[in-house]
């Protein structure tokens, strides 16, 4: 019995090892920046400050080829829309939180596993 293919099947390997580090630095960068998107369509507008105001930018690089990619907003009110804040002189009343960036989260979270397959999937299916 004689098994072939075993050396085009090793170079592909190789291929996808090689490839892998900048497809997934690539990958996770769209993925940020769907995530952006997502997160500004949620956000409340009064004056656009905040709106305008999310980011996304390349996390330090982990060990190995690990990758990250921080979305954040710098305004100083940010996390008071997102969680929800008190008001008034006795802080009795509460403003109930929008959680533009827990409501983006959870939907680009839906769509990262289909996003994957089929980014990732040209790389396998050679």
């Amino acid at each position: 019995m004689e098994l072939k293919g075993f050396k085009e099947f090793d170079k592909i390997l190789i291929e996808i090892k090689e490839k892998a580090p900048e497809t997934t630095k690539k990958f996770l960068m769209l993925q940020a920046e769907d995530l952006k998107k997502d997160v500004k369509n949620l956000t409340p507008v009064d004056t656009g400050t905040l709106k305008n105001a999310w980011q996304r930018e390349n996390g330090k690089r982990l060990t190995g080829n690990t990758f990250s990619q921080i979305v954040f907003n710098m305004t100083n009110y940010a996390n008071h829309v997102e969680y929800g804040h008190r008001i008034g002189k006795s802080k009795t009343k509460f403003v109930k939180g929008k959680f533009m960036l827990r409501k983006a989260l959870n939907t680009r979270q839906t769509k990262f596993y289909k996003d994957l397959k089929n980014f990732y999937g040209g790389l396998i299916k050679k």
